[in-house]
């Protein structure tokens, strides 16, 4: 008896089941948002993940950024100063900095460092920022800053193990500088060069000077006309 009960409500369960009336098919302009919906979705997650692929990427090995004899070798231009001007260029940038303390190379007061500011990893400077900077020439005259270096701006921060923007550094800007300037000593600032020797622009002449050159290159033409008659006559 209980079997067949059993069996009996099994029968009336599929029974429901298939007489249950199949649920409303969406309206197109239903179907239209969670289309929309969905790509937000997927465009939300996308994004994310190509950020957190960046910041990834924009880790640098802090094994061989440790401060060091053979770190400071390996840079011509070590200095500490405050930034003036930033001017982003279509290849690389520059800041221009106000030198505080020049611990190696040969700078001037005021001098202009360039970066790669194009790049996913790069440099981020604001004007009226303290940095302590590592850098190297890679044209004549011209150093350059890398994203994974020493250099930084000065943050300030009681924990001397504080979690920089670049590196987690093991002394502060304070700290750094002063055991460069143990190490290295305070160089002095070279003299500022004048601006036609770093430009060698091209210099225009005056209205009265192109007189004399057109004039000059007048007689010029006219004597080797007649020198060349002389020398054909005979």
């Amino acid at each position: 008896m209980l079997r067949a009960g059993h069996w009996f409500v099994l029968l009336i369960m599929q029974k429901n089941m298939c007489c249950k009336a199949s649920p409303p098919r969406p309206s197109p302009k239903e179907r239209g948002a969670n289309t929309a919906f969905l790509l937000l979705l997927f465009q939300f997650y996308f994004f994310n993940f190509q950020f957190s692929l960046a910041q990834s990427s924009c880790t640098c090995d802090e094994t061989k950024l440790v401060f060091s004899q053979s770190y400071t070798n390996a840079h011509k231009l070590i200095f500490r100063g405050k930034t003036l001007v930033i001017a982003n260029g279509e290849g690389f940038s520059k800041v221009t900095f106000i030198v505080t303390q020049l611990f190696k190379g040969s700078s001037t007061k005021e001098v202009d460092v360039y970066f790669d500011g194009k790049a996913a990893c790069n440099l981020k400077f604001t004007t009226g920022e303290d940095w302590l900077i590592y850098a190297n020439y890679k044209q004549i005259k011209k150093p350059f800053v890398e994203y994974c270096s020493r250099s930084r701006k000065n943050v300030i921060n009681t924990n001397k193990n504080i979690e920089l923007t670049y590196i987690k550094s093991d002394l502060t800007v304070d700290a750094e500088s002063e055991k460069l300037r143990e190490q290295l000593g305070l160089q002095n600032f070279s003299a500022q060069e004048k601006e036609e020797d770093n430009n060698h622009n091209n210099i225009i002449p005056g209205f009265w000077q192109r007189i004399v050159l057109i004039l000059c290159s007048i007689g010029g033409f006219v004597l080797i006309y007649f020198g060349t008659n002389k020398l054909l006559k005979r």
